[in-house]
């Protein structure tokens, strides 16, 4: 009895000890494989996620950016600095600045991105403030700027240059809609015709707006938490985050979060393990990496960039896995009670292996359905640069399938030829291990033109190329909104003619035109008579009306390769290609007498009364070796002036 005792217990020990260890040893590389291909899934959607988030925070930046070149290059905004400066010029008058001031306000109302947008003169005095309700900030007792980082920062620059101030220092907190909230204040030059610098455009970006924008983008799961530090460790976001509850905007995650903020300052992107999640973070720079558009150079407190944006997802663990799948754990127990129950056990494992080899595909699909229908195009080149991978993306910007393009088509034959020789050298850089990118013009199969920018790493294997991988996003929009602003910036806003800017840069090509064909081009300098009384006495509506009238009539006179643009206030000259001064004298004279009987119906005390204008005239011929407009202007400025002390209503030719 006392002898079988012992082998009992040491049976019932090894029924369970076997059962145990069988049990493991065949679970554990399962469960592995599972544990392995779930944090694989976790690092695919983490990385997605911050491509999402980069591209918001890249557009953002962007239109912002832009937008800011586009105001500064306003001609509006450069005649009020210009009024503001000596010898004042009385062109710019304070009903111009109010419909200039409403015009910006309502801008600023409609943009809930910006807060105000402010014109600063070279001296830091403000001269006008377009804002989202707010007046003047209380902390600028003379409406002087000269003190602040921003007005410092932008003093040096030159034309398309932006300085960027870091979220939130110094003054830079404002009321907006009944709260205190941090802005981030962008200013570029105001650079005039001459090349001489005015002032300053400062454009305030709401902070809160713009994280919460990228906070919302990148949140697309709700175990999703968002990270953004600047290169100190400041805390970027306005929102608070679970992860991170304690810390504010403005926060030192440094001192929060000493341990993570270590491995993060060690690289510039990866993955990195706090507690219990997993980070993917990467370091991206707003002077050089992010933005893409129409400045030269970016600048900014340097010790504040590049930021850090990241975002972090629950890493799986065994307590979280036998948790969400308790089946297992049923199993095991009644495996573990059972010896005999080995056959249940392989069957339960193998049923385990067939769903993680389904939850391993759904993951592959999903990411497959990522790539394929991302906002953007993906391509691989091998090193001939032929398609060896194109997402669906790209495939319907071209108008293509993949049998027509994998293996068959090589990529530069999609490129425009004028914009062929940008990729070729961005892709030669690529074959080096560089990374690099180009703005190119992509033909689809239906010869429509679709305006990208590619931007392109290579992989090597033993220092041998192997494949290109690059990411193409469009920038149509980007192209007609450019156009759009260009347009705009060659135009009188009230007449609809052209100003003096486009006269200067088509009065060239048609000198250069005139002097290979040997044709010749004459101008006329205009000036409308008394335009000042009839401002003073009937108002400035009524001086407009008659602007507008004036161009009309003029307009109508004048053929179709004639020039008509607004130089001034009341002045206006007419580039004549092919003209010689006799048939210019004929033109002008033309004019004169039909604008001597127009007749402008104005609104004032009398009901029906109308007002005759006249004009003075100036005609020149541009001569064969002159390259610049300056000149002939002056010429035909001279013979206005005299027209104007002979009585006005007059002609007065100029040939030297």
């Amino acid at each position: 009895m006392r002898s079988i005792l012992p082998r009992l217990y040491l049976r019932l020990l090894l029924a369970v000890i076997l059962p145990l260890i069988l049990v493991t040893s065949t679970l554990w590389p399962v469960l592995y494989v599972h544990m392995e291909t779930r944090l694989d899934g976790v690092r695919s959607e983490a990385n997605a996620v911050l491509r999402v988030g980069e591209d918001a925070l890249t557009r953002d930046i962007n239109e912002t950016l832009n937008y800011a070149l586009a105001i500064a290059e306003m001609p509006a905004l450069q005649q009020q600095l210009a009024a503001q400066q000596p010898p004042f010029e009385d062109s710019f008058s304070p009903d111009d600045s109010s419909r200039l001031a409403t015009f910006l306000s309502t801008l600023m109302n409609h943009s809930p991105r910006y807060t105000k947008l402010v014109l600063i003169d070279n001296e830091g005095n403000e001269v006008l403030r377009a804002s989202q309700g707010i007046g003047a900030d209380p902390r600028f007792e003379t409406l002087n700027h000269a003190h602040t980082d921003y007005f410092k920062g932008s003093s040096q620059l030159r034309s398309r240059e932006l300085y960027i101030s870091p979220p939130g220092r110094n003054l830079q907190y404002e009321l907006f809609s009944g709260e205190v909230v941090p802005v981030v204040n962008v200013t570029t030059p105001v650079i005039d015709t001459d090349g001489k610098r005015q002032g300053i455009v400062l454009l305030s970006l709401n902070w809160p707006h713009l994280t919460r924008a990228l906070h919302q983008s990148m949140q697309v799961d709700p175990e999703a938490k968002v990270l953004l530090v600047d290169a100190q460790g400041r805390w970027l976001l306005t929102q608070s985050t679970q992860q991170f509850p304690d810390i504010g905007f403005g926060g030192d995650f440094t001192k929060e979060a000493p341990e993570a903020w270590q491995l993060l300052s060690r690289q510039d992107e990866g993955y990195v393990s706090l507690d219990d999640h997993l980070l993917r973070f990467q370091s991206p720079d707003i002077r050089t990496q992010l933005y893409s558009g129409l400045a030269g150079h970016i600048f900014s407190a340097d010790e504040t960039l590049p930021w850090m944006l990241g975002v972090s997802f629950p890493t799986p663990s065994w307590y979280s896995l036998l948790k969400e799948e308790t089946t297992v754990l049923w199993f095991l127990i009644l495996i573990y009670a059972i010896a005999a129950a080995f056959g249940v056990f392989w069957a339960f494992t193998n049923h385990q292996q067939r769903k993680l080899r389904k939850n391993t595909q759904q993951q592959a699909a999903e990411v497959r359905s990522l790539y394929e229908n991302a906002p953007c195009g993906y391509h691989s080149l091998d090193e001939d640069g032929t398609v060896i991978k194109m997402n669906q993306t790209e495939l319907d910007w071209l108008g293509y399938n993949a049998e027509e393009v994998i293996g068959r088509l090589q990529y530069r034959e999609v490129i425009s030829h004028d914009t062929r020789d940008a990729f070729d050298a961005a892709f030669a850089n690529v074959k080096k291990g560089q990374k690099d990118e180009a703005e190119c013009t992509l033909l689809t199969h239906r010869g429509h033109a679709r305006h990208v920018v590619i931007q392109a790493s290579g992989y090597r294997h033993n220092g041998r190329f192997i494949y290109s991988r690059a990411s193409v996003f469009d920038l149509t929009e980007r192209k007609q909104l450019e156009e759009q602003l260009r347009a705009q910036a060659m135009t009188d806003p009230l007449t609809g003619v052209f100003n003096r800017r486009y006269l200067q840069s088509q009065a060239a090509i048609e000198m250069s035109r005139g002097l290979r064909h040997s044709t010749p081009l004459s101008l006329i300098a205009i000036d409308i008579d008394h335009f000042k009384r009839i401002n003073d006495e009937y108002g400035h509506d009524t001086g407009d009306e008659v602007l507008k009238r004036f161009t009309h009539v003029m307009k109508g006179l004048l053929r179709q390769e004639d020039l008509l643009c607004r130089v001034g206030g009341e002045e206006f000259a007419i580039l004549l290609p092919n003209t010689a001064i006799p048939q210019a004298q004929h033109i002008a004279e033309r004019i004169r007498a039909t604008v001597e009987h127009t007749q402008v119906s104005i609104d004032h005390e009398t009901a029906g009364q109308t007002l005759r204008i006249t004009a003075s005239f100036g005609v020149t011929h541009i001569l064969p070796h002159e390259t610049t407009l300056k000149a002939a202007l002056k010429r035909a400025d001279t013979g206005l002036y005299e027209a104007k002390e002979a009585g006005r209503n007059r002609i007065v030719v100029k040939d030297n």
